[in-house]
């Protein structure tokens, strides 16, 4: 009888022992993830700033997450500035509400999807920005500003840009299937000189000639379908007081099947557009 005590008495132990060596388990177990999820919290936000210092960036990132089981990272407010003027210092202070990649190893670069959302710059901003590399971009919400002497408000409110991408061989030239710009207003300014920001186009339609993708080494990508849709037009007068003068046009603006020569056709049909608004307000 007292044998068989003993030997229960000896599994009891063995059973609390186990039991005590799993608790302590799980305690080490929980700080380790606990002092790693700390250091990668600091450590990462600490090394993104000093990669972009390096390549000509001053940045501060506010706040860091990530989701093993998600495959992704999420960087929030973002601000920061280039320190050189070839690296961007044209976009002044910028910030970002949030950053966030998601990994995807079946991907060259292993990078699969990037949302960015509350993009703002000295330029314009963007509310969100969905893409996937090599698949599509969407952009929500997209801003882009008159120059300082024309006010320094919104020139051109986008509603959504929409880009799908061709699917080409390894090392091939980028090149999208299909780009729609659904723009809600473009805001035309006279300014205190008396000059309307539309003075400019004949200047502008150079530069893009000389941009258009002819070869290689061209900076537009080649586009096989481009659509434009343009809600209203807006005329100030910097120089008298007054408001807005807004018309709409409700116009769409297509050109198809033409890769290579689409910007300077694409563009002078949107002045076009503009003209014709700027009649119908008596300017």
């Amino acid at each position: 009888m007292s044998k068989k005590s003993g030997a229960e008495a000896g599994k009891s132990n063995w059973r609390r022992r186990v039991l005590k060596g799993c608790g302590w388990l799980i305690v080490l177990v929980s700080i380790g993830l606990v002092s790693l999820d700390f250091y990668l919290k600091k450590a990462v936000p600490d090394k993104l700033e000093q990669l972009m210092f390096d390549n000509g960036w001053r940045v501060e990132v506010g706040g860091f997450n990530y989701s093993i089981l998600n495959m992704d990272i999420e960087l929030h407010d973002i601000k920061g500035e280039a320190l050189e003027q070839k690296g961007g210092r044209h976009l002044g202070q910028i910030s970002l509400d949030e950053v966030r990649l998601a990994w995807d190893g079946s991907r060259e670069n292993k990078i699969g999807d990037i949302t960015i959302n509350g993009f703002n710059s000295k330029l314009g901003g963007i509310d969100q920005m969905d893409v996937s590399l090599g698949d599509f971009m969407r952009i929500k919400g997209w801003t882009i500003n008159n120059p300082p002497e024309f006010g320094g408000g919104p020139l051109v409110e986008v509603k959504e840009v929409s880009l799908e991408y061709s699917k080409m061989p390894k090392g091939a030239d980028r090149r999208f299937k299909e780009v729609l710009f659904d723009v809600s207003r473009i805001n035309i300014v006279k300014n205190q000189k008396g000059l309307w920001l539309t003075d400019g186009v004949p200047k502008f339609k150079t530069e893009l000639e000389k941009m258009q993708p002819k070869s290689s080494e061209s900076d537009l990508p080649e586009i096989d379908n481009i659509i434009v849709k343009i809600g209203s037009v807006s005329f100030l007068d910097l120089s008298q007081k007054g408001k807005n003068k807004v018309i709409k046009v409700n116009q769409s603006i297509e050109e198809r099947n033409n890769p290579k020569g689409y910007a300077v056709g694409v563009f002078l049909r949107i002045v076009g557009v503009i003209a014709g608004a700027k009649n119908a307000a008596n300017f």
